[in-house]
């Protein structure tokens, strides 16, 4: 007998050698130790995972001379004719060379011929999905009505494309991929058998690059035998396959996380002078990514990928030393490196660049977040304390001078007191006119004027800032370290536009993600009382100062000073004018006049009575 490969030579001969489909194995025994055999069968699945195989033994196991059994004895004629591929009464049909309805048709009349020398005629027809419309209704045809000593098994990769009338006449049997450890088990026998010296790591890569199909990992196995003359490792299967090593990936990872540009640098050129498929390397990469992701947020991780236990606790040690915005970042990143380069000779610059601006990104956790902003709630408490004392020291400065204006004015005027009229009560006069604007206008309508907006915006957003930060910071410090150094800016068809400097594209991004903007629209719709969409964009503030928001809660001392109507404040002590001055209090165009007596020097008037005026008030006390 010539050269047999790998596939056919060791093609499972019973239900005990088909591997990763238990299942499937365990019903079928069933069914045949029970004589309950159906008429037809659908097996579907991925190329590789034993589906002709099944058939064939199932063939053997229905017609051993040994009767109906689970076990056929590959010993008698029947079962050695099956397995040859030689017995008239097992027709194998491939529907893709044979799926028009001619074929079908003269099936149909073959099926009503008894088998020549097995106990039931077993139609095999593989990729059935093949067959066209026309000749899948000719087949229900004969599934409908189907002869006693005829047993069809139908294999398909595709089982959506098979009619439903065709499906539910059959029973159905799902064949899985085939797991790793599995396949790696199974060519690790092969190759004992072969005499194939090949390491664990090289096993590895071929069981993953075969995907599931142990029929692609024997081929892949036999092609490595005839390529390499000695031992097979990883650089075999890489030079032969072109595939991407998991040592390289975890190299790879490794660099990123420690943001060693230097390695980084010289594994970019290694990756690339290698020849690699860089889209291939930057999907395994992906993938790699996402295993190491399933390891540290997944109790099972064995359960949701396909890992080899060798690699499993390589896998948690990486995961352990990165965090998951990490992970999710390196995601993102490259998801939109695969989506906007063709991967043609300019891919190796974009493979490059792409790298770079990954291994240099930084990545705070919530511990470093809060640290930075204690120290930032630090520098601005100093700042804070340094405002105060500077009003306070501008307070005493203004408050001696009154007194002394104050006690100057009491010198004129008591030199003057024996030549004037009589002097009215001051405090009278002032109780008098204070009753008489309460007469107008009660004081419990009175309503105190709305705060203007820090940013003279007079919106609600810029006027509940500080209170917007204070909620923010209690949800999620990470978005308020990042919030805070932005500065709201206009409210346009309901969306907040709130600024930040050009150089802060990355907070742009972190804080445009859907869940931090929701985050914050929930905390500016818990002060405000109004929902608003939010939006941060880059380049269109003047800010300075990352804690001008918070700052600005603390006016200086002329802002303070200043009347809020607008215009000079009114001189106390001036010696100017006898008419009476006006303060007005604006609400709801309402005006209340409170005047003020004062005593005109040359006409003898009313004179202030100097302990009304904090200053003065300072100076009676003393």
């Amino acid at each position: 007998m010539g050269y047999i490969s790998f596939y056919r030579k060791w093609r499972p001969q019973d239900f005990d050698e088909i591997v990763g489909q238990k299942y499937n194995v365990q019903t079928l025994k069933n069914v045949l130790a029970g004589d309950r055999l159906s008429h037809s069968y659908m097996f579907s699945g991925p190329r590789g995972t034993g589906k002709t195989s099944t058939a064939r033994i199932l063939a053997k196991a229905v017609n051993c001379a040994e009767g109906i059994t689970p076990s056929p004895c590959n010993k008698c004629d029947n079962c050695k004719t099956i397995s040859n591929g030689n017995n008239v009464d097992v027709i194998e049909i491939d529907a893709a060379s044979n799926r028009g309805i001619n074929e079908i048709r003269e099936l149909r009349e073959k099926v009503k011929y008894l088998p020549n020398n097995l106990r039931k005629k077993i139609y095999i027809i593989d990729e059935v999905h093949m067959l066209t419309t026309e000749a899948f209704n000719a087949l229900l045809k004969v599934l409908e009505e189907p002869p006693e000593h005829v047993i069809f098994i139908m294999a398909t990769t595709e089982p959506n494309k098979v009619i439903p009338t065709i499906m539910s006449r059959c029973q159905r049997f799902e064949f899985h991929p085939i797991p790793l450890d599995l396949i790696r088990k199974r060519l690790r026998e092969i190759a004992k058998e072969e005499k194939i010296s090949i390491t664990d790591s090289a096993l590895g890569l071929v069981a993953k690059y075969a995907d599931g199909s142990l029929r692609d990992a024997d081929g892949i196995l036999e092609q490595l035998a005839a390529y390499s003359e000695g031992k097979i490792g990883p650089k075999e299967v890489v030079a032969l396959l072109g595939v991407v090593d998991l040592e390289v990936l975890f190299e790879f990872v490794d660099i990123l996380a420690g943001r060693d540009v230097r390695k980084g640098l010289g594994m970019i050129n290694r990756i690339v002078k290698s020849n690699q498929n860089l889209k291939d390397f930057v999907s395994e990469l992906m993938d790699h990514l996402y295993n190491l992701y399933v390891v540290k947020n997944y109790n099972k991780p064995s359960e949701a990928i396909d890992l080899s236990k060798d690699y499993l606790d390589k896998y948690k040690k990486q995961a352990n030393g990165l965090q998951n915005e990490e992970i999710e970042y390196y995601l993102e990143h490259f998801t939109e490196l695969l989506k906007q380069v063709k991967w043609g000779e300019s891919s190796k610059t974009f493979f490059k660049s792409s790298a770079i601006q990954a291994i240099n990104y930084i990545v705070l956790d919530d511990r470093q977040l809060e640290k930075k902003t204690k120290l930032w709630d630090a520098r601005l408490s100093a700042i804070e304390r340094q405002l105060n004392n500077s009003l306070k020291e501008t307070d005493n400065k203004e408050a001696a001078a009154a007194r002394l204006d104050i006690i100057n004015e009491e010198s004129t005027e008591k030199s003057e007191e024996n030549n004037s009229r009589s002097i009215i009560n001051e405090e009278e006069i002032i109780r008098e006119i204070e009753k008489t604007a309460a007469g107008e206008l009660p004081e419990e309508n009175i309503k105190k004027e709305k705060p203007v907006s820090k940013d003279g915006n007079g919106d609600p957003v810029s006027d509940n800032i500080d209170r917007i930060l204070e909620i923010l910071k209690k949800k999620k410090i990470s978005v308020h370290a990042m919030f805070i150094e932005s500065e709201p800016g206009r409210i346009e068809d309901g969306t907040v536009y709130f600024y930040l400097e050009e150089n802060q594209k990355w907070h742009r991004e972190h804080l445009n993600k859907s869940a931090n903007l929701d985050i914050i629209s929930a905390v500016i719709e818990e002060v405000t009382g109004k929902k608003y969409m939010v939006k941060f964009e880059t380049g269109k503030t003047e800010k300075k100062n990352p804690f001008k928001n918070h700052i600005a809660a603390i006016k200086p001392y002329e802002e303070i000073n200043e009347p809020q109507t607008g215009g000079p404040a009114p001189d106390k002590y001036s010696d100017e004018g006898s008419e009476n001055e006006v303060i007005k209090k604006n609400d709801s165009d309402k005006e209340i006049k409170i005047a003020r007596v004062k005593k005109d020097k040359s006409k003898g008037g009313p004179v202030e009575n100097p302990e009304e005026s904090p200053a003065g008030k300072e100076n009676a006390e003393g």
